[in-house]
Formats: C-alpha cells, sequence, structure tokens
C-alpha cells in the first residue's frame, strides 16, 4: 500500500488517489472528521477513529501488508509506541488489579497500535492539510465560544460564569483545554510567517494573539500557561533559527510578557499565588491541586511500594493509593491517577516503561531537527507541550489528552517526512 519514493522523504500510495477503493478514501475522510471532532467531543472523536480503523482495513488487500508493515516499522516513533503497548499487555501478568480495571487500561494505551494506521492514511499531502485545518477550524471554534462566554451564556459550554476573572472552559476541562490551545498558538504562528498575503499574515497574528490571551487570561489552567508559555518560546527561538542573539531576545521578551500579563490578569495571578500557597502548605489533610501532586511523589519515595525495573503491573497504581490515602475525599482526586504520565509509567511499567515513553518523546524531537526552522519550532513546541502536561497530568491515561498527543503525533511525524530539509510556502505543515 506504501512506497518511498525518491522525492524527499515523501512516502506515496502504491495506488494512484483516484484509483483507490472507495473504502480508503471513506478511511481518509474519517480520519479528517475525528480530528475536527477530539477537541470538542470524545465520543465523536472515538466513533470516527473506530470508522477509519475500520475502513482502513477495508481497503487493505493481501499485498498491501508487507509494504504497509514496513513503511510503519521504518518510521522512528513506531518502535517505541509498539514496545509501550506490548509492555502494558506483558506486565499485567504481575499486576494485583482486576480484570476489567486491565480491560479499562488496554482501552487508554490502544491507541499507541493503531498510530501506524494513521500514519498510513496520512500519506496523501492534501489529507494531512485537511487533518490540520479540521483541528485548526475545531480550535477556531472553541476560540471564538471561550470569547463570547464572556458576555453570553453559551448553551454547549461546559462553564456559565460571564465576565473577566473566571474561567471560561467550553467543551472540555480547562486542562485540556489549555494545552490544545497552545498547540493552536504555535500553529496560527506558522501560518502567519507563512501567509501569502499581508492580510492572511494580519489574520493569522491576530488570532495567534487572541488564542494566548484567552488562556492566560480565561481560563484557570495552570498546565496552560506553562505550555503555552513553553511553546511559544521554543517556537520562537527555533523559527529565528536558534542563534544565541534570538534566545536571549526571545526570553528577555517572554520574561517582559510574564510580568505584563501577571500584572493585568487576575485569573493568572490568582492561580500563580495559589500554587505557590498549596506547594508550601501540601499535606494529606487538605485536599488541593498542586498540593495533591505533591502528596504523590511522597507515597512514591513512602517506601510503601518496591520500585523494580519492570513496575508494579499495569493498573497497579490505583490498587497501591487506595492503601495509602486513607481519607476518602484525598484519595477520589489522587487515587485513579497520580496526574503525572511520567510517575504513572514509572510505577507500573518500571524503568523500562519509563524509558520507552522517553523514547516516543526523543523520536518526535529529534525528527524536528530534520526539518525547516518554522515547521522545526512546531514540532519542539509540542514536544514542549507534551512534557508539561505529562509532569503535572496523565495525559496518555486521560481520554482527550490521549487522544490529542497520539493523533496529532502521528499528524507531526507524517508531515515532517514530506517537509524535509526545505520549507514550502504553503500555509499548512501537511
Amino acid at each position: 500500500m506504501l512506497d518511498r519514493q525518491d522525492n524527499g522523504g515523501d512516502v506515496k500510495p502504491l495506488v494512484a488517489t483516484d484509483q483507490q477503493p472507495w473504502s480508503r478514501r471513506a478511511a481518509e475522510w474519517s480520519l479528517v472528521a475525528m480530528f475536527f471532532s477530539f477537541p470538542m467531543s470524545v465520543a465523536l472523536a472515538n466513533v470516527t477513529m473506530a470508522l477509519a480503523v475500520v475502513l482502513w482495513l477495508l481497503s487493505m488487500r493481501l499485498v498491501d501488508w508487507k509494504p504497509f508493515l514496513s513503511q510503519a516499522w521504518s518510521n522512528p516513533i513506531t518502535k517505541p509506541a509498539f514496545f509501550l503497548a506490548v509492555l502494558v499487555v506483558v506486565a499485567t501478568f504481575w499486576s494485583p488489579a482486576s480484570g476489567h480495571e486491565i480491560v479499562g487500561y488496554f482501552k487508554k494505551y490502544s491507541k499507541f497500535l493503531i498510530l501506524p494506521v494513521f500514519m498510513a492514511l496520512l500519506v496523501s499531502r492534501p489529507v494531512r492539510g485537511r487533518c490540520w485545518h479540521a483541528f485548526g477550524l475545531a480550535m477556531l471554534i472553541t476560540l471564538v465560544s471561550t470569547w463570547l462566554n464572556v458576555w453570553i451564556d453559551l448553551p454547549w459550554s461546559q462553564t456559565h460564569n460571564q465576565g473577566f476573572g473566571v474561567d471560561h472552559t467550553v467543551f472540555k476541562d480547562h486542562i485540556a483545554q489549555g494545552i490544545m490551545m497552545s498547540l493552536f498558538v504555535c500553529l496560527t504562528a506558522m501560518w502567519t510567517i507563512k501567509a501569502k498575503s499581508r492580510g492572511q499574515a494580519f489574520f493569522w497574528g491576530f488570532v495567534c494573539a487572541m488564542s494566548a490571551t484567552s488562556i492566560l487570561v480565561l481560563s484557570q489552567g495552570r498546565t496552560g500557561y506553562l505550555g503555552v508559555f513553553f511553546a511559544a518560546l521554543v517556537f520562537a527561538f527555533s523559527a529565528l533559527g536558534g542563534h544565541i542573539k534570538a534566545a536571549m531576545g526571545t526570553v528577555t521578551v517572554a520574561a517582559m510578557l510574564v510580568v505584563v500579563v501577571y500584572a493585568v490578569s487576575p485569573q493568572f495571578q490568582e492561580r500563580t499565588n495559589l500554587a505557590l500557597k498549596e506547594a508550601h502548605s501540601s499535606s494529606l489533610s487538605a485536599v488541593t491541586s498542586i498540593g495533591a501532586r505533591i502528596e504523590t511523589w511522597r507515597f512514591m519515595t513512602s517506601g510503601s511500594t518496591k520500585m523494580t525495573f519492570l513496575g508494579a503491573g499495569t493498573g497497579s497504581y490505583p490498587v497501591f493509593a487506595k492503601s495509602y490515602f486513607k481519607d476518602p475525599a484525598f484519595c477520589a482526586v489522587v487515587c485513579p491517577h497520580p496526574h503525572n504520565q511520567f510517575l504513572l509509567f514509572y510505577f507500573e511499567l518500571g524503568l523500562l516503561g519509563l524509558a520507552l515513553f522517553f523514547w516516543y518523546i526523543f523520536a518526535i524531537a529529534r525528527r524536528a531537527f530534520e526539518v525547516a526552522p518554522v515547521h522545526r519550532g512546531l514540532m519542539l513546541g509540542f514536544v514542549a507541550i507534551m512534557l508539561v502536561s505529562n509532569m503535572t497530568h496523565s495525559s496518555f491515561w486521560l481520554s482527550t489528552e490521549s487522544h490529542f498527543f497520539i493523533v496529532m503525533s502521528a499528524l507531526m511525524m507524517a508531515s515532517a517526512s514530506r517537509i524535509g530539509r526545505v520549507a514550502g510556502r504553503s500555509t499548512d505543515p501537511g
């Protein structure tokens, strides 16, 4: 089905697009629908994802499997994703979790196994472009709704509290919306740089500024604050070529912007001060966001569990956490997951699982250095968001965030294989 041509690293279908079976074209459009739906609806994203996989399977002939497997295995992100999924299955043999709990984990991490299917459907540049624009349209709808929610009580919004100084999350929780909007900031910044006209540059520059402002002023998600800060910092440094003077200028401007935002945004100021207060006074007697994360770290180092090279087993964290956190209110917050994907993989899958996760992230970062600076900025901005989000949340364990990181990983890597070392002039990174 796939064949690598001598065309600067692009991957093309063996069968011409106009000769592809209806199921292949339907699978590609289902994938586009998934990129549009996952920022707003997990249920719709699951349906379109399943439909894309089933239709892709129907389009596969017997002779297509060998080239597909060869191309899939050659992609640098496939190996860590595959071995991580295999370890999740193998680690069930020494897990104290129930069969029902383990099946739940299989559902959460199964997207690692279908990552190659996503990339197989993304070999066509028009399909990649549609997916980028579908995600962009979904985030644009989210952005407009977020700002309208300041003055209008929108029926589809998660929050119903008008005015400034309060949270205005629309479709998801504030953490998920914050990290997705952070990537949208980088994406619109890239579209601004690559715009073909001043009008396009102004429009995308305005959207970029409003997106960043919505995170810092209209959201209570501190993960979003960190995500947009580090993503924008990395993007700016990479897009400017990575020179020392550019780095110093970027850091200086970023520091000035943080001071300004802290001064003018009551929401940002309040959440920052609260984080410092919670960190200073964390204990098992009071449930706070930062305090819960600190107590989880203490649980990991308490000696109540014995870490091994292979971990305590898939789904084991909730079992051990319930025996450590006795207070029901506190356990309700930290027992389902530790709000840190690195800790979760380390606890359940050991050093091997943690190493595979780092390999997965490193594969994206390494590929970023093979593309042009502006595209490198987008990919490294995505990596920065992934690091921040997974250090403050169990992002690959949670539905919306795992959708976001896995499918965007596929789109990033598929796009990078086309871009190569020379940047095009199109406004999409596909």
